[in-house]
């Protein structure tokens, strides 16, 4: 008997001591995610949620041997696109959206449980504090703006989600690990994540980090040592692939495509995320105020808060100013819990205005983000799934049943109707003023490509072909994945005539004549598509066009079809 109770002593106390670590509950959390990818699961889908496809799209191609920079274009770094892939080949049935939000854990994860090993033993409640807000930010596929009244998922701005939640974590480690080899290697990691994932992101963490070095925080040896272990993996990458010389010369390309557009996005960030600036304005003064009245001690200039502070929300605002929408500004929030711990116990009304003034910095962005999530999930019992069984997991979709009505009369009506939209086109108008937005359109996309992979499927048939490679003149590019096909190289991949694709290589062009099948989606009509198909116009010169679909043409390379 006292045998048994000392057995189940250590037991006691080995699940107390499990579930009073935060490295233990950072792995479960991951350990439960990973177990969700393995169940076929349907999300309400959100507003332009066909940007998930490009992950898919990628997917295909670094399957087929292409290589991101090289072989297509990006408007962001390899990083997520490889996970992605990677992610698919473990769990095949995962739900697209959630394997690509969950699938950076992969990067996310293990560097966080370096900041929490490190702080653990020193301060439990601060790595809770650090921990809880992260795997939020981290599980949760949703951004802190509202583009629809409707619950559901956002399937956009996934690589800025990735970036800030990199930016995190980064900013969790500078402020809180100790110096020493392991803290550099962290910082190279977590540099290196950011490179391959949004060069702007890796700006703004080169300057929260320069900041850290100017307020003592890393040793010069540590510096080198941090810097060395960013630039091997890199030159090892650039010396076998090429890939990384090629991507700065898509970002550059970019830049001179957009750089028109900078200045207005700073009115964008201002306006859009007032509801942090303000009180963080408000906050910043509030501890310049407590750095002159109450330090009580000696620190550098760069190490005191206030600095720390401005210096993440300058980082945050030209961050945002790349982004459209995503869950801004999230890694003040180390900084925050650092300033709290500094502040004196004995400055009752200055804690309490910070406390306040923090709460309105973090709590909304924070609140938005997890009511979102969670609203999706409770009424996603009420909603129904397209019948769209050739699309693999692109069907792991659900909307409201009066929306998916909507979508499925959607595609009789632009094929009816097709002389409307024409002419809202010529005049430069979209269908209807937020039409990516609206999920309806969203749901009906899918259930368009799920009539075209059809509609192909039996030309084949009927033609007896095979064509080998496909390319879409819209925004996205699945088919290839869906049908297990080549794509087409040299082009862009989430293609924007606005943003993206401005002008097209020689090289772009060829690649494009090569392909055997051009598919050109008409229903309806659209500036954006009309625009790119403008772009592409020389490649596509002589080829055959066969309406395979009342919504769809097919533009076939010549002498694929035997003669008729």
């Amino acid at each position: 008997m006292a045998a048994n109770s000392a057995s189940d002593t250590r037991d006691r106390g080995q699940v107390t001591r499990l579930l009073a670590s935060p490295i233990a509950w950072l792995w479960i959390t991951v350990a439960a995610l990973f177990l969700l990818l393995t169940l076929p699961l349907a999300v309400p889908i959100g507003p332009m949620y066909w940007d998930t496809y490009i992950y898919l799209d990628a997917a295909q191609r670094i399957r087929m041997g292409q290589i991101p920079s090289l072989d297509f274009s990006t408007p962001v770094g390899a990083l997520g696109y490889y996970l992605f892939t990677w992610g698919l080949d473990l769990f095949p049935r995962a739900q697209p959206l959630l394997l690509v939000q969950w699938s950076q854990l992969a990067v996310t994860a293990p560097l966080m449980t370096l900041v929490l090993l490190d702080m653990a033993g020193r301060n439990r409640t601060t790595a809770f504090a650090l921990l809880i807000p992260f795997l939020v930010f981290a599980a949760f596929p949703a951004n802190a703006q509202f583009f629809h009244s409707y619950p559901g998922l956002d399937g956009f701005g996934i690589y800025n989600r990735q970036t800030s939640l990199l930016l995190y974590v980064l900013t969790a480690g500078l402020v809180f690990m100790r110096g020493g080899p392991r803290f550099a290697l962290f910082c190279a990691l977590a540099m290196l994540a950011l490179f391959l994932t949004k060069i702007t992101g890796f700006l703004v963490g080169g300057l929260i980090g320069l900041g850290a070095v100017l307020a003592g925080r890393m040793s010069i040896g540590n510096l080198v040592l941090a810097a060395l272990a960013f630039l091997l993996p890199l030159a090892a990458i650039e010396l076998g692939t090429g890939m990384i010389s090629a991507y700065v010369r898509d970002i550059l390309d970019l830049i001179a495509m957009n750089q028109d557009a900078l200045l207005p996005r700073f009115l964008t960030v201002a306006s859009g995320k007032l509801d942090v600036l303000l009180p963080a304005g408000l906050l910043l003064l509030v501890m310049i105020w407590a750095d002159l009245n109450y330090a009580s001690e000696q620190r550098r200039f760069f190490d005191r808060s206030f600095c720390w502070f401005g210096v993440s929300l300058i980082g945050g605002t030209i961050l945002e100013t790349q982004n459209t929408g995503s869950q801004e500004f999230i890694f003040i929030w180390p900084v925050l819990l650092m300033a709290y711990d500094r502040l004196p116990d004995v400055i009752d009304r200055t804690k309490i205005a910070f406390l306040v003034l923090a709460a309105f910095c973090t709590v909304p962005t924070m609140s938005k983000i997890a009511h979102k999530t969670l609203r999706s999930i409770a009424v996603a019992p009420t909603y129904v799934e397209p019948d769209t069984p050739l699309l693999r997991n692109m069907q792991q979709v659900s909307a409201r049943p009066d929306v998916m009505e909507r979508a499925i009369l959607l595609e009789q009506h632009y094929a009816t109707q097709g002389a409307a939209y024409i002419d809202l086109a010529n005049k430069g108008q979209l269908p209807s003023w937020q039409l990516y937005s609206e999920l309806d359109y969203q749901v009906y996309w899918v259930i368009s490509a799920d009539i075209l992979v059809k509609a192909l499927l039996k030309f084949e048939a009927d033609n007896q072909i095979r064509l080998e490679s496909l390319m879409t003149l819209d925004f996205v590019n699945p088919f290839p994945w869906i049908l297990d096909r080549d794509t087409t190289r040299k082009i862009q991949i989430g293609a924007d005539p606005f943003r993206t694709v401005r002008q097209v290589a020689p090289e772009a062009l060829e690649a494009v004549r090569a392909t055997d099948g051009v598919l050109r989606p008409k229903c309806p009509i659209t500036t954006g598509r009309r625009m790119l198909e403008e772009r592409y116009a020389p490649a596509l010169a002589g080829r055959q066009v066969v309406a395979i679909d009342d919504c769809w043409d097919l533009l076939l390379r010549p002498g694929i079809l035997k003669s008729q």
